[in-house]
Order: structure tokens, then C-alpha cells, then sequence
């Protein structure tokens, strides 16, 4: 049957390194940090150099480029609903203006109607006085005062 090798120490540190790089990668994708994920951060964050993530682990390169693609569509669409958002606010308070405008309009032509509304009813209060003062009688002779007839 058919031995299995043992790793050479290589192969081992390769594993170790790509095993703390995809650490630090889980890490840095799980943080709510804003700040994009880069090749140099990832390394960083594992302890190792850069290189060694260009020259051994291309897989890690396009994971990385895989999770920045994903943070930049996700920004893309909140931008996009913001946008969308901010329209809709421009346009409520559009129409809000109009509708000020035109009530103001409306309160301007009431306090002109109340005003002809006053001045007609004093003008019929004079009216009705000049009414009763036309139905009272009047006499047709004057009295004389030294012959009673």
C-alpha cells in the first residue's frame, strides 16, 4: 500500500502562513471599519510581509478582491438609495412650498373677503337705519300750537 508523505517544513510554514492570513482576512472582512481591505492590511494584520501574499497566495489576493467587489456594491446601493432618498425630500419639500405658497394665497383672499364682509355689513347696518327712519310716519301739517284743530 501506498505511504503518505509527511509535509516537508515548507509545506507546513505554507500552511501556517496561508492559516493566519486567512485569519486576518476573516478578521478584517468581520470588522464594521469603513476602511477597505487591502492586500498590505490583510499582511499586516497576519504578521507577515506583503510579498509573501503576491509570490504564494493568489488565492487569498482574490479573496480579498472578491470581499472588496462585495463592500463596494453594498456602498454602491446605500449611495443609490441616499440619492433616491435625497430626491424624494427635494420633492416633498417642493411640493411643501407649494403648498405654503398657495396657502398663504388662500389666507390673503379670506382677510380680503372678511374685510368686504365688514364693510357690507356696516353698510347694511346704515341701510336698515335709514329703512326705519323712512317707516316712521310723518306728519303732514305741522302743528300750531295756538289752534288745536
Amino acid at each position: 500500500m501506498g505511504e503518505v508523505e509527511a509535509p516537508t517544513p515548507q509545506q507546513r510554514r505554507h500552511a501556517r502562513t496561508k492559516a493566519k492570513l486567512r485569519a486576518a482576512l476573516e478578521a478584517l472582512s468581520s470588522s464594521t471599519s469603513s476602511a477597505p481591505i487591502t492586500a498590505a492590511a490583510v499582511a499586516r494584520e497576519a504578521g507577515v510581509g506583503r510579498n509573501v501574499l503576491y509570490v504564494g497566495h493568489t488565492d487569498i489576493l482574490e479573496d480579498i478582491r472578491a470581499i472588496s467587489a462585495a463592500r463596494t456594491a453594498v456602498r454602491e446601493k446605500r449611495e443609490d438609495a441616499a440619492r433616491t432618498d435625497a430626491m424624494k425630500i427635494r420633492d416633498l419639500e417642493s411640493q411643501l412650498a407649494s403648498l405654503a405658497t398657495e396657502n398663504a394665497g388662500l389666507l390673503r383672499r379670506a382677510r380680503e373677503a372678511e374685510s368686504r364682509l365688514e364693510r357690507a355689513e356696516k353698510q347694511n347696518a346704515g341701510l336698515l337705519r335709514q329703512l326705519v327712519d323712512a317707516r316712521r310716519p310723518v306728519r303732514l301739517r305741522p302743528e300750531d300750537p295756538d289752534n288745536p284743530a
